[in-house]
């Protein structure tokens, strides 16, 4: 009479096959949970810099330079704000524009676990000049 059943070493390879296949799908979830972490601190830094940015624009007038503070204990920023030239050319020309241009980058630095994370924004704006009439 034959014995209907399984052999040792069938259980063991398919005990095997299954904790490969629990350690991978154990990864994934993992990986996945990391995953979700970071998307939220990418979207916390981003909030951040628009914050900033909306700062920028109901300020007085602007100076260039670099300009740096904290939001809190883990997210810094960093304002980085440069003069344009409207004129694309340099000519000898009594001809001023009526505005500057200013060049704003604004920049949200972070650790995340080992690394250091940072995303960045810029914009432009523009400020109306005094008029020579005003200033005397």
């Amino acid at each position: 009479m034959k014995s209907r059943g399984f052999t040792l070493i069938e259980v063991i390879i398919s005990l095997a096959i299954l904790g490969v296949c629990l350690t991978i799908i154990i990864e994934l979830f993992g990986g996945g949970l990391r995953l979700a972490r970071v998307s939220k601190e990418y979207t916390k830094a981003v909030n951040y810099a628009r914050m900033k940015m909306e700062e920028i624009t109901v300020k007085p007038p602007v100076k260039e330079g670099i300009e740096e503070g904290e939001f809190d204990n883990y997210y810094r920023w960093q304002i980085e704000v440069k003069k344009e030239d409207i004129l694309p050319f340099k000519r000898d020309t009594d001809f001023k524009p009526p505005v500057e241009l200013f060049h704003f980058k604004v920049n949200v630095i972070w650790n995340s676990g080992t690394k250091e994370r940072s995303i960045g924004i810029e914009s432009y704006k523009t400020i109306k000049l005094e008029s020579e009439e005003k200033k005397s």
